[in-house]
């Protein structure tokens, strides 16, 4: 029951959904022992929230990059109830060689990282699976989000493109959710 890998120095890291199933373990143990409303977070891209009072709770999606006063900008304000959030992006976690900077998500289709995509958040029902579909969506690309969110009612993305732009396309909708894109 052990993985190696050569090179040393490679790591597995069960980031992509780990985080999100174990928000949706502790959030089924808190409905059970009676809780109404509490937000759930597992770091900056992971949370669950359950219930959210009349209003929802308030939550804001940043952007991957930074400003110049080095503070990350937001994209948008969402008001969540009953639903998870995951965001997948290569802001902090990178290495810049020979002037290219590389993201930690890695494309299996190329074995490279990931590119051409900035940042993903999807919200839908369950935190791994917001967790797993916004790194599909990180790798896989706006065509993939906006198809996926097309056929997949109840499911929210908010896919920024690595276009210079920094502004998030949205696709779907959920009920739990509402957007609004700052400016």
């Amino acid at each position: 029951r052990t993985a190696r890998f050569e090179p040393s120095g490679i790591e597995l890291n069960l980031g992509a959904i780990g985080k999100g199933y174990a928000l949706d373990c502790i959030a089924d143990e808190m409905r059970r022992a009676g809780v109404t409303d509490a937000l759930l977070s597992a770091g900056r891209s992971s949370l669950l929230t359950i219930g959210g009072g009349a209003r929802g709770w308030d939550v804001e999606v940043v952007s991957a990059r930074v400003t110049q006063e080095g503070a990350p900008r937001p994209l948008a304000r969402l008001r969540l109830r009953d639903v998870a959030l995951g965001t997948s992006g290569a802001g902090e976690q990178f290495v810049i060689a020979d002037g290219t900077r590389y993201g930690h998500v890695i494309d299996p289709r190329t074995g490279w990282p990931a590119s051409g995509v900035l940042s993903a958040t999807v919200v839908t029902s369950s935190a791994a699976d917001a967790d797993a579909l916004s790194t599909a969506f990180l790798v896989g690309g706006v065509e993939l989000a906006e198809r996926y969110c097309a056929d997949h009612p109840g499911v929210l993305a908010l896919v920024t493109p690595d276009d210079g732009s920094n502004v998030p396309l949205i696709f779907g909708k959920s009920t739990g959710a509402s957007v609004r894109k700052t400016e």
